[in-house]
C-alpha cells in the first residue's frame, strides 16, 4: 500500500521498523522450536487445526460443500468440517499444518499492527508529531501481539477494515479501501466477528442517511462488497442452511437459566478480563486509564464515549443473556441463528482505540506525561508478551506430543489393515489426535453435525452417561463433543497417566453395528468385567506423550 511505503520514508520510520522487528522476534520461538512449540489445545488443536488436516488428508480444501468426508462420523458433508473458502487454507496447503498455522498468525499480527496504526493515524488521533507518534506505534504493536485465538484475521483484522470503511465514509474512493474489504472477508469468520461488525457498520450507514438525507454511495458499495464477499467466502455455510435439510445436533442445544448474581459475575468477568477467544488483556493497564480519563474528563468527543458505552452495554448483554427473566424473551425475539453476545469479538479493537485516544489526550495535559505513558505502554507490552501462546501453554503437551504421529503410526502397524477399512473411537483423549493421524473415527468435535448421528452415537455411551449427571447434561444439552465418554475419566482429555477403567459400560454391540472395531484408550480397561474387548497391545515410549492401550472389539 502506497500509504504504508510513504510512512516508512518519514523520520518516524525507525520506531515503526523497531515495532516490525519486535513482531518478528515474538514469532521467532515458533520457528526455532518447530513442532515442539506449546500450541493452544482447547478449540484449536482439538478441533480447528485438525479440521485442516482432515481436509488435506481427503483432498477437500476447496471442494464443493456437499462432498462427503468418510473419515469422520461415518461420513459427513465437507461443510460440517469447514464452512469457509479463505486465504488461510491456501497457506496451510502450501506450508503444511504446523507452519501454515504459524505463518498465518505472523501475517495476521502484521495486519493487526498496520490496521490499528493507520486507523489511529487517520481517524482517531489529532495530527501526529514526534511527541505522539510513539503512542500510535506502541498501541498498535501491543494490539498486534495479543494472543488471539487460532489463525485468522477475525479479531486483529478489524482495525484495517474499519479504516477502509471510515475512508469511504469520508468519500475517499481509493481502490485499496475496497481491496482491504475484499481480503478481510476471505480471511475472517462471518459467524464470529463479521456478522456483528456488519451490524455496526450498517447502523453507522443508517445514521448518516438520516442525518444527511442522502446515501453515501462509496460507503454503501463497501457494505455491499463486504456482504457479497462473505457470501462467497462462506458459501459452504450458506449451502448448509439452504440446501442441507438434515437436522443438526444444534436443535437440542439447551442452556439452563441463571440468576442475577451469576449474570453480574459474567458481566464483570467480560468487562474486566475479556473473552478467551478474543483476548484483550486490558484489565490492569488499559481499563483503569480509559475509565478514569473518560469518566472524569468531559473533553472527549461523542465517538469515544459511544465506544465506551458500547463495551459496557455488550458486556451487560453477555452477562444477562441467560438470565431467567430475559432468556425466554430473547429466545422469542432472536431471529438470527448466531449468538448476539459475540459482539465481544469487537472489544479488543475498541479497548486499544480508547487507550490510544486517552493517552494522546493526556500527553499535552498532564505533567511528566511522557514518563507515565512510556511506562504504561512498556508494562502493557511486557504483560502481553507474558501471555505468549508458547509460554501460557508450557505445561501442556507440545504440538508434536499432542498429535504423536510416531505413536499412531505404531498403532497402524499393530492393526495392519488399510486405515480406511476400519473405524476407531478414543477413550480419554481427544478424537482429533486419531483424526490428525488419518484414522477413521466414529467420534469427534464438530459444531454442526447431524442430530440423527448424535442419537445413534449416544446409544453406545448411554450407560456411561447415566452414571454421571454432569456428563449426561454436557452431552445431551450441548453435544458438540461427540466423544466416547467414560464416567471414570470424566472430561479430562489431556492427562497421559490414568488409573485403570474398571467398568466401561458401552453398548459394544451397537458400537460394532456403527462400524467401530478398535478402541484407543489412555487407560487400561479391566477385561475381566469388559469381556467384549481384548487388549491388542500397549504402545508407549519415552518419546511419546500418550500412553496408549489398543483394544479390539470382539
Amino acid at each position: 500500500m502506497k500509504l504504508i511505503f510513504n510512512l516508512m520514508k518519514q523520520p518516524q520510520k525507525r520506531i515503526i521498523l523497531l515495532a516490525q522487528f519486535t513482531i518478528l522476534l515474538y514469532y521467532l520461538p515458533y520457528f526455532i522450536l518447530g513442532e515442539n512449540s506449546n500450541i493452544l489445545i482447547h478449540d484449536n488443536l482439538d478441533s480447528v487445526i485438525t479440521y485442516i488436516k482432515i481436509l488435506l488428508n481427503n483432498e477437500a480444501v476447496f471442494s464443493f460443500p456437499s462432498k462427503v468426508i468418510n473419515q469422520v462420523l461415518n461420513g459427513v458433508p465437507k461443510h460440517v468440517i469447514c464452512v469457509t473458502y479463505d486465504i488461510s487454507l491456501i497457506i496451510f496447503k502450501i506450508f503444511g499444518v504446523y507452519f501454515g498455522y504459524v505463518i498465518n498468525k505472523l501475517f495476521v499480527s502484521f495486519i493487526g499492527f498496520w490496521g490499528m496504526f493507520l486507523l489511529l493515524r487517520k481517524h482517531f488521533l489529532p495530527i501526529l508529531n514526534s511527541n505522539t507518534q510513539y503512542i500510535s506505534v506502541g498501541v498498535s504493536l501491543i494490539f498486534s501481539l495479543l494472543p488471539f485465538w487460532s489463525y485468522s484475521a477475525s479479531v486483529l483484522g478489524l482495525p484495517f477494515v474499519l479504516f477502509a470503511f471510515l475512508n469511504l465514509r469520508n468519500n475517499n474512493k481509493k481502490f485499496y479501501n475496497y481491496l482491504i474489504i475484499l481480503l478481510f472477508a476471505f480471511y475472517s469468520s462471518l459467524i464470529i466477528p463479521g456478522f456483528f461488525f456488519l451490524m455496526i457498520l450498517s447502523v453507522i450507514f443508517i445514521f448518516d442517511v438520516i442525518k444527511s438525507r442522502k446515501i453515501n454511495i462509496p460507503y454503501f458499495f463497501g457494505l455491499f462488497l463486504l456482504s457479497l464477499s462473505y457470501l462467497l467466502s462462506h458459501f459452504p455455510l450458506i449451502y448448509s442452511f439452504l440446501c442441507y435439510s438434515t437436522e443438526t445436533h444444534r436443535f437440542e442445544f439447551y442452556k439452563e437459566s441463571i440468576g442475577f448474581k451469576t449474570a453480574i459475575l459474567k458481566f464483570k468477568y467480560l468487562f474486566l478480563e475479556g473473552q478467551y477467544h478474543a483476548h484483550s488483556l486490558h484489565k490492569y493497564f488499559v481499563l483503569p486509564v480509559s475509565v478514569v480519563l473518560i469518566v472524569f474528563y468531559k473533553s472527549f468527543n461523542k465517538t469515544v464515549k459511544l465506544i465506551f458505552v458500547f463495551i459496557i452495554l455488550t458486556s451487560l448483554y453477555y452477562g444477562f443473556e441467560d438470565h431467567h427473566l430475559l432468556k425466554p424473551l430473547l429466545e422469542k425475539l432472536t431471529i438470527f441463528p448466531v449468538k448476539l453476545k459475540r459482539f465481544h469479538f469487537l472489544h479488543p479493537m475498541f479497548w486499544f482505540i480508547l487507550l490510544a485516544v486517552v493517552l494522546t489526550w493526556a500527553e499535552s495535559r498532564i505533567k511528566y506525561s511522557k514518563v507515565y505513558i512510556f511506562s504504561l505502554l512498556t508494562l502493557q507490552l511486557v504483560y502481553g508478551i507474558m501471555h505468549h501462546e508458547i509460554w501460557i501453554n508450557r505445561n501442556k503437551p507440545t504440538f508434536k506430543e499432542f498429535y504423536s504421529e510416531a505413536t499412531f503410526m505404531k498403532i497402524k502397524d499393530v492393526i495392519d489393515r488399510p486405515v480406511d477399512s476400519y473405524k476407531v473411537i478414543s477413550v480419554g483423549l481427544h478424537p482429533a489426535v486419531a483424526q490428525y493421524n488419518g484414522f477413521n473415527t466414529l467420534d469427534g468435535y464438530f459444531a454442526n453435525y447431524p442430530l440423527e448421528y448424535k442419537h445413534e452415537f449416544r446409544k453406545i455411551i448411554e450407560n456411561e452417561l447415566n452414571k454421571d449427571e454432569a456428563l449426561k447434561k454436557y452431552f445431551d444439552n450441548w453435544g458438540s463433543r461427540c466423544y466416547a465418554f467414560s464416567s471414570e475419566l470424566g472430561k479430562d482429555f489431556i492427562s497421559n497417566k490414568r488409573d485403570s477403567i474398571q467398568d466401561l459400560a458401552y453398548d459394544f454391540k451397537h458400537l460394532k453395528t456403527m462400524g467401530g472395531e478398535y478402541i484407543i484408550s489412555v487407560a487400561p480397561i479391566n477385561e475381566s468385567i469388559n469381556t467384549e474387548i481384548e487388549l491388542m497391545e500397549r504402545i508407549n515410549s519415552d518419546a511419546s506423550y500418550w500412553n496408549i492401550f489398543l483394544y479390539k472389539i470382539k
